[in-house]
């Protein structure tokens, strides 16, 4: 499964990002004309960016939209459940085992876990017990810190192996 096609980003997140990168948006019409957005209609972007602006992510002052300081945390948020390609050759051995148990009203978190380990090339044993190639990337380990579960997950290296089914 491609998860970069199932995870596209929305037309708020794309909004955000051209927002936070500075781009020429002097107006709302400027917006319209960036490439990303041609794809939507006028009216889709300008409601987005209603929206945006009601949740406090961003401001217009006399047709000039910018970021807020709300909005600029909202895309650091949105970049730590972004996924890291895999480093990993397609047929890696298996030699790595990853166990986690992160906590019900962290399923966001979680759902991202399996979905990044799944990139990896991980293959499922039971819910929270998975097995593929390692070590899991330096990268990524940062990205469990900075989501704050590293102390929720534990990898096994597999040194000796009798059954080859994974």
């Amino acid at each position: 499964m491609n998860y970069k096609q199932k995870f596209s980003p929305t037309i708020a997140d794309l909004l955000i990002a051209t927002l936070l990168n500075g781009r020429s948006v002097k107006t709302f019409y400027s917006i319209i004309r960036e490439r990303e957005f041609a794809r939507y209609k006028k009216g889709s972007v300008q409601v987005s960016l209603s929206r945006l602006g009601k949740k406090g992510y961003c401001r217009n002052t006399n047709g000039n939209w910018s970021l807020t300081q709300k909005g600029i945390l909202r895309t650091k948020e949105i970049n730590l459940f972004s996924y890291i390609p895999s480093p990993f050759k397609e047929n890696a051995p298996s030699n790595t085992i990853i166990a986690f148990d992160i906590p019900g009203p962290q399923r966001i978190t979680r759902d991202w876990l399996r979905n990044q380990i799944k990139i990896f090339g991980y293959k499922m044993l039971q819910q929270s017990l998975w097995i593929g190639p390692g070590p899991l990337p330096a990268r990524f380990l940062k990205r469990l810190e900075e989501l704050k579960i590293r102390k929720n997950i534990k990898t096994f290296k597999i040194t000796k192996r009798n059954n080859q089914h994974y």
